[in-house]
C-alpha cells in the first residue's frame, strides 16, 4: 500500500486532501477546466502551490482525481411498484443536477472531451453509468415480476428517460419538480401491456 507520507516528513493530512478536492470541484463547475488554476485552488483550500503539488502531478491529474473521487449516490430503496420507482430515480436524479453548478459540471466535462478525455471518462464512471445502471435496474426487475412487457428495450428507455431531464433543461432552462412523474407517465403506455396501462 502506498505511503501517505512525503518522504522524511509527516503524514499527509487526508482532510487537506479532501478539501482541495473538493474545492477543484467547484472550481471546475463555476470556471470550467480552462479556468481552473492551481493557485486557485490553493488559495480556495486555503493552503500553497507547493502543498497542491505535492498530492497532485498537475492540473488535469488533480481534475481528474477530483471527479473520480465524487461519490456514488446510494442505491434507493426498492417497492413492488415499478412506476413509484421509476419517478423516484428520475426525481433523485433531477434533485443532483439541479443543485448549484450541476449542468454547469457536465458542460465541462464535455467541453474538454477532445482535449482532456480523462475528464469525461471518470464523470461517465463515477455518475453516468451508475445511474443509469439504477434506471435499467428498475425496469429489469419490471420485466422480470411481469409488471413490464417482454421484450422492452431497456436500454433505450433508460436513455429516454434520463436524457429528458438534460433535453427539458437545455429547452427551457429549468426542470419543473413534477417532471419525473410526467415523463413516467408518458412513457408508461409504451412500458406495458395495454390491458395494464394505467
Amino acid at each position: 500500500m502506498p505511503s501517505t507520507s512525503p518522504a522524511g516528513g509527516r503524514p499527509r493530512d487526508a482532510a487537506l486532501d479532501q478539501r482541495i478536492l473538493e474545492v477543484t470541484r467547484e472550481l471546475l463547475a463555476e470556471h470550467g477546466y480552462q479556468g481552473l488554476s492551481i493557485g486557485a485552488v490553493a488559495r480556495a483550500a486555503n493552503t500553497t502551490r507547493p502543498s497542491v503539488y505535492l498530492r497532485f502531478a498537475g492540473k488535469e491529474d488533480l481534475a481528474t482525481q477530483a471527479i473520480a473521487g465524487m461519490p456514488i449516490a446510494d442505491e434507493l430503496r426498492t417497492s413492488p411498484d415499478i412506476h413509484a420507482d421509476l419517478v423516484a430515480e428520475l426525481k433523485h436524479f433531477r434533485t443532483a443536477v439541479t443543485r448549484p453548478n450541476g449542468m454547469s459540471f457536465l458542460g465541462t466535462v464535455l467541453a474538454e472531451e477532445h482535449h482532456t478525455p480523462g475528464l469525461i471518462e471518470h464523470f461517465r464512471d463515477r455518475l453516468v453509468l451508475p445511474r443509469r445502471r439504477r434506471v435499467a435496474g428498475v425496469l429489469e426487475r419490471g420485466v422480470r415480476t411481469g409488471a413490464l412487457r417482454q421484450g422492452l428495450d431497456v436500454e433505450a428507455i433508460t436513455t429516454v428517460l434520463i436524457g429528458s431531464i438534460y433535453a427539458r433543461h437545455i429547452a427551457t432552462g429549468d426542470i419543473p419538480a413534477d417532471w419525473p412523474q410526467r415523463i413516467v407517465d408518458v412513457m408508461w403506455p409504451a412500458l406495458v401491456d395495454n390491458k395494464e396501462a394505467r
